[in-house]
């Protein structure tokens, strides 16, 4: 798993500790089941290799949080909460007088 350096959350290289990381693939895996708030995640994944060692590795890029109130960006500068509006849903009221409609009788 790589790591991320305190300051500004920055790939690692896990053999030398070189914070000069390139990223060489990446790809997306969307999560089948959304979570308690109705998002569903988009992890972004990749191949990462250190400039000065050489060393190849995979792991996560950043996370994506998509639909239900908000999008949540999860990634190398921490979270960023974007339109995290939550307006009330309006109920639909129906109502029906049984003069008004047109029954036949037979």
């Amino acid at each position: 798993m790589p790591r991320k350096s305190s300051k500004q959350n920055k790939l690692v290289c896990p053999r030398c500790g070189s914070e000069d990381v390139e990223i060489v693939k990446q790809w997306q895996l969307v999560s089948p089941l959304p979570d308690k708030y109705g998002r569903i995640t988009i992890t972004i994944m990749g191949v990462m290799q250190c400039r000065q060692c050489g060393y190849r590795w995979r792991g996560v890029i950043s996370k994506i949080k998509v639909g239900g109130s908000g999008v949540e960006i999860e990634g190398k500068k921490g979270k960023k909460i974007v339109g995290e509006k939550e307006e009330p849903r309006r109920v639909k009221e129906i109502i029906l007088d049984l003069e008004d409609l047109d029954l036949e009788e037979e």
